[in-house]
C-alpha cells in the first residue's frame, strides 16, 4: 500500500516549454517498503548534443518514521533502470508470444538500458536499434557488442519484431500499425509533445490493440486525449500480474504506456542505499592484515 503524488512546477514548466525543457518534483511513500523520498527530475531534449542524458534526476531519500533526510542520491541511473525494469515486468506479463526479436527505437540512455535489461531477462536472439541520427545507433551497437545491430530504416527495424521499445522525443509517430506483427508488444516510454506521439492513431484504434498503463490516475491526465477519443485503458500492469492471462488472444497487440511512478524511484533508491550500506559495513568489519 502506498500513496503516490506527481507534482509539476507548472509555472516554471510553462516558462520553459518553448525550449523543450521541464522540471518536475515527484514525491512518494511506500508503506510496505518503508520508503519515503522525492525525485527532482529535469527533461532537456537537446542534451544529447552536449553528451548528456536528456533526463536527469536527483533523489532525496528520507527516514520514513521521522522525515529526516538520509541521503541525496544521483537519480539519473536509478531512473533509467527502474524504467527498464517496469518494461521488463510489463513484457513478461502482457506478451504471451515468443521473445526472439527486440526492436528499440531511440539510442539514448533509455535505449541503452532497455537493450541491456531486455536481453539479460529474455535472452533475445536479435536486438535491433534505430535512431533518428544514425551515427548514435551505430555507436550504441558498437558499445553493446555483436549482439546488437543498428538499422537505418525504422520500418525494417520494427517489422517482425516480437517486442518493441519506443524511447524518443518524437513529436510525430515513428511506429505504424501496418509494420506490426500479430501479437507484438510495445513498451512506449518516450515523451514528446504528448506521451502517445510515438505510435500512430491507427494502432490505438485497432480492435486487436490492448492498452495497459503503470498508473491509471496518471493516465487520466497524460493520456486524456486518447481516452477522450474512445481508447480504453485495460488496466494497470500491477493488475495484469495477478491475472492468468493478461490478454485474451495471442494475436492481440499489447501496448504498455510507461508514464513514470515516483514510488518506483523511492523503492529503487532504498535498494541502492541499503546495498551501499551493506558494502560499507562489510568493509568496516573486514579484519585488517
Amino acid at each position: 500500500m502506498y500513496f503516490n503524488l506527481h507534482v509539476s512546477f507548472y509555472l516554471f514548466h510553462l516558462k520553459m516549454a518553448m525550449f523543450s525543457r521541464a522540471l518536475l518534483a515527484m514525491p512518494a511513500f511506500s508503506k510496505s517498503e518503508s520508503a519515503l523520498g522525492c525525485k527532482i527530475v529535469t527533461s532537456f531534449q537537446n542534451n544529447q548534443e552536449k553528451g548528456l542524458p536528456s533526463i536527469m534526476g536527483t533523489i532525496l531519500f528520507m527516514d520514513s518514521d521521522t522525515g529526516k533526510l538520509k541521503v541525496i542520491m544521483e537519480g539519473t541511473e536509478i531512473t533509467a533502470w527502474r524504467t527498464a525494469a517496469a518494461s521488463v515486468v510489463a513484457t513478461k506479463h502482457l506478451h504471451v508470444g515468443e521473445k526472439k526479436v527486440l526492436a528499440i527505437l531511440g539510442a539514448g540512455t533509455q535505449g541503452r538500458i532497455h537493450a541491456l535489461a531486455m536481453r539479460h531477462y529474455f535472452n533475445f536472439h536479435e536486438v535491433r536499434i534505430w535512431n533518428r541520427t544514425e551515427s548514435r545507433a551505430k555507436a550504441l551497437c558498437s558499445e553493446l557488442g555483436s549482439w546488437a545491430t543498428h538499422y537505418s530504416n525504422k520500418e525494417r527495424c520494427v517489422r517482425d519484431a516480437d517486442v518493441i521499445v519506443t524511447a524518443t522525443y518524437s513529436p510525430t509517430p515513428i511506429v505504424r500499425l501496418s509494420w506490426l506483427k500479430p501479437g507484438a508488444h510495445i513498451n512506449a516510454i518516450g515523451f514528446g509533445v504528448k506521451h502517445h506521439n510515438e505510435l500512430e492513431d491507427e494502432i490505438y484504434k485497432s480492435e486487436s490493440t490492448v492498452v495497459w498503463v503503470d498508473h491509471m490516475e496518471a493516465a487520466q491526465k497524460e493520456l486524456a486525449e486518447l481516452i477522450n477519443n474512445g481508447v480504453r485503458m485495460r488496466g494497470e500492469v500491477g493488475q495484469a500480474m495477478t491475472l492468468t492471462h493478461a490478454q485474451t488472444q495471442s494475436s492481440n497487440i499489447t501496448v504498455f504506456h510507461s508514464l513514470g511512478m515516483a514510488v518506483e524511484d523511492v523503492v529503487a533508491a532504498k535498494v541502492v542505499f541499503e546495498a551501499h550500506k551493506e558494502k560499507i559495513d562489510a568493509a568496516n568489519n573486514r579484519p585488517s592484515n
